[in-house]
């Protein structure tokens, strides 16, 4: 839906900064600015219009911006950096204009059986060590399923945010050629193994051995990448329209 000149929107993230130039490119005449925690992987692409602006903020703390100064903001993928994601709710509620929409994407971290089965030990007991790690930094690893429950609780949104649920595929779960499996949300090996490797650090500090962590990740990653494995990762979609003043 193209926006008009006066729109100004913020994606937050912690991704390249392409998700952000390609949102600036199809809204030409709207402002927009790119925020992430740390742009250490930081490769944008091609702004077509000139119309975007990259900026390093910790969204964990009062953000920088006055009220009521965003049309859209837009959040993905921060889930496991944010100690309380109700507060940052709270603290881009105040950030966003009357009558502005909040649009929230996060997947939970954890695989689930698309046959309904108890998942292997090595799957259950990594999931378990990501539970008790980011827990012990304030961190629920469970708060995508309860989005709107806090998006509501807040207070100064419509009453009936509306919520989109969606299974993401692992490797084996579809098939087809990579590019049709890719354009349908198909989570590939080398992704799913770039992600994981990612919580690692979080999991070591925590006291668990490095070496015992190594061992159970590529147990993980041997079970998810089994031809005729069938796992999903839920994704939830969370799209909230604040109330007029």
């Amino acid at each position: 839906m193209p926006l008009s000149t006066s729109s100004s929107l913020l994606p937050l993230s912690t991704e390249t900064g392409t998700w952000a130039t390609e949102i600036a490119n199809a809204q030409p005449f709207a402002d927009v600015l790119g925020v992430d925690i740390d742009w250490e992987v930081h490769s944008p692409g091609t702004s077509q219009n000139g119309n975007i602006d990259f900026s390093t903020v910790d969204v964990t703390r009062p953000l920088p911006w006055g009220r009521d100064q965003f049309d859209l903001i837009h959040i993905k993928g921060l889930l496991l950096d944010m100690p309380s994601y109700s507060q940052l709710i709270e603290r881009l509620a105040m950030v966003l204009r009357p009558g502005g929409m909040l649009v929230i994407v996060e997947s939970e971290p954890a695989y689930r059986s698309a046959a309904g089965s108890q998942l292997p030990a090595s799957l259950r007991t990594w999931d378990a060590c990501v539970r008790e790690a980011y827990a012990s930094k304030g961190i629920d690893v469970s708060t995508a399923s309860r989005l709107v429950s806090s998006v509501a609780a807040s207070g100064v949104f419509s009453s009936s945010p509306y919520c989109q649920q969606l299974g993401l595929p692992l490797g084996g779960y579809m098939r087809g050629d990579s590019y049709t499996l890719q354009k349908a949300g198909q989570l590939h090996s080398r992704l799913v193994a770039s992600t994981l490797k990612t919580m690692v650090p979080s999991l070591v500090e925590h006291g668990y051995s490095k070496l015992d962590i190594d061992q159970l990740l590529q147990s993980v990653l041997a079970e998810l990448g089994r031809p005729e494995a069938k796992y999903f990762q839920r994704l939830f979609a969370v799209y909230a329209t604040k109330n007029p003043s």
